[in-house]
């Protein structure tokens, strides 16, 4: 399977790029940051494309680097370091701290779909992920809602060609000691990782259109 990983770049995506190539399936890492994609790139034996996927112009100057044919699609947010405490922002620093969230979530995945969806074989999959668990009334939280929506709408339109769209976010994980959950928990970033892979099988054809949250084991909301 040729699989696109963007945010290669980050740790969440060279966790997945590791997933998905132990699993056998061809991996094309891309990112901002050459120097990264250039150590994770020869760590796995995998291509890559330097690329801002928050910029139309970027991706445009970028398209002919990209495989033609691809099998999967992963989204992987590359946010930016906010270096300002929250409860310190002016009323610029709040509109610029959600403009970066819109943009590394919500707005990469939309414009790397648009650039590249049309490249996806039928039966293929995308995968949009939610890294971390967002605070309640947060920009995070609500990017996540218009991910959600999104992803939605994409499972309709791709539908026609059996392709599946589905989104992967955080949950609430549990605490040491909770009842139910392993004495050790796997890592978040592998929990992501195992359903990212296995919204791509056949087993996982009939779910589309879904925002799947990993807990560790534990109910994504403790009421």
């Amino acid at each position: 399977m040729e699989v696109l990983l963007t945010g290669g770049d980050t740790e969440l995506g060279r966790v997945v790029a590791t997933g998905f190539r132990d699993e056998g399936h061809n991996v094309v890492l891309a990112g901002v940051r050459r120097d990264d994609l250039e150590v994770l790139a020869k760590e796995l034996d995998a291509s890559f494309v330097v690329v801002d996927n928050t910029d139309p112009a970027s991706l445009e100057a970028a398209r002919e680097a990209f495989p033609l044919h691809l099998d999967c699609i992963v989204n992987v947010p590359a946010p930016a370091q906010v270096a300002k405490d929250p409860r310190t922002f002016t009323l610029a620093d709040r509109a610029a701290a959600w403009r970066q969230t819109l943009d590394a979530t919500l707005l990469s995945a939309v414009l790397t779909v648009q650039v590249l969806g049309d490249q996806l074989s039928s039966g293929g999959s995308i995968i949009n992920v939610v890294p971390g668990s967002p605070g309640e009334g947060s920009a995070d939280a609500a990017i996540k809602a218009a991910l959600s929506n999104w992803t939605a709408g994409q499972a309709a339109h791709y539908g026609i060609r059996g392709i599946t769209v589905n989104a992967v976010a955080t949950g609430k994980s549990a605490e040491p000691g909770y009842d139910g959950a392993a004495e050790t928990t796997p890592s978040v970033a592998d929990e992501i990782t195992r359903l990212a892979l296995f919204l791509t099988t056949q087993s996982a054809r009939h779910i589309t259109g879904q925002t799947l949250h990993v807990s560790q084991g534990a109910l994504a909301n403790f009421g």
